[in-house]
């Protein structure tokens, strides 16, 4: 048997089907956490604690997709450490796809590496990781007999 060696300098292949497990598994999450009826521009508060809080909003409502926006909400860290996700829920297809990350608004699924800005190789499936492992942090507080999701007028 001849092992494959990945050398340096050669191009990096997106996985596909980890990428598509991540956005379905995200997808049954934030199912769990929603209620079943919500409407546009409609705000949730989360506390998973007294110094870790966000705001779930919705951005858009469509026949089969949806957008949200999450965004972490503390007065004592500056902006550009706060967290802020923007995905969209894909019904028909049953997953979620983050689609911006820190007001980056187009995440490559292959970044060169390395490069000037220091993106990841596959910073697309590290983001929709990132939102799987926020969405079971809210999920399992929840399942502790906490529920985090508040629907609270926003006031910034």
């Amino acid at each position: 048997m001849t092992a494959v060696r990945r050398g340096f300098g050669q191009k990096y292949v997106p996985n596909l089907k980890k990428l598509q497990h991540t956005c379905t598994r995200n997808y049954g999450l934030l199912l769990r956490l929603l209620p079943m009826e919500y409407n546009l521009n409609q705000t949730w508060v989360l506390s998973i604690s007294k110094n870790l809080t966000f705001e779930l909003t919705v951005t858009d409502i469509s026949r089969y997709t949806e957008s949200f926006t999450l965004l972490q909400v503390d007065s004592q860290l500056p902006v550009n450490m706060k967290t802020n996700i923007d995905f969209r829920v894909y019904h028909d297809a049953q997953m979620v796809e983050v689609t911006g990350f820190q007001k980056q608004n187009w995440i490559k699924a292959n970044n060169p590496y390395p490069n000037p800005k220091l993106h990841h190789k596959d910073e697309k499936v590290q983001v929709n990781l990132l939102l799987k492992d926020w969405l079971n942090l809210v999920v399992n507080h929840q399942a502790s007999g906490v529920d985090p999701l508040v629907q609270a007028p926003v006031s910034l």
